[in-house]
């Protein structure tokens, strides 16, 4: 996603509407490849404000994720803020900015592709009542039943269980 912006940095003051949309290429989050199914859309707002380059807007779009609970893979839709600052460059250099320099072109996929992270849940999953994978067998308990006896008992508690079975025997 790139942003002319020869015309801006001569004009402080002057602000210019973009509307994005370009194919973004996957990347890799936790060891797992992260793709988008679609294009991406960005509503953005490029602002000169004399001292420095600020862009804010919107990005939406969808992510292909693998759900935490069932492992299916499903499509995540996401809209999220996006909002980056490129000062003019210092003459002593600096840290913790953007720098444009002799650029008239912004590619701001980086940025985006860092919003969108940030914007993930920390356990993605397919859809609220997913129930998951039996943890005996690994049935997948949306789709089938599975034939695992059922007995949610605490860990902590199961030398009892074993007491009890004693004495009733």
């Amino acid at each position: 996603m790139q942003l002319d912006v020869e015309t801006l940095k001569r004009a402080p003051g002057v602000f210019a509407r973009f509307d994005l949309t370009a194919e973004l290429p996957p990347f890799e989050l936790q060891g797992e490849e992260v793709s988008f199914p679609g294009p991406v859309k960005a509503g953005l707002v490029v602002n000169n404000t004399g001292s420095a380059i600020v862009v804010e807007g919107e990005v939406s779009g969808k992510l292909k994720l693998v759900c935490s609970r069932c492992l299916e893979i499903f499509d995540y839709a996401f809209e999220v803020p996006v909002r980056e600052t490129y000062a003019h460059m210092p003459e002593n250099g600096g840290g913790g900015m953007l720098y444009l320099s002799a650029v008239i072109v912004i590619d701001i996929t980086p940025e985006v592709v860092r919003s969108i992270i940030l914007s993930l849940p920390m356990k993605a999953v397919c859809r609220e009542d997913c129930r998951g994978l039996c943890p005996r067998c690994g049935c997948d308990l949306n789709k089938d039943r599975c034939n695992c006896e059922n007995e949610d008992i605490d860990p902590r508690l199961s030398v009892f269980k074993g007491l009890l079975e004693k004495l009733n025997h």
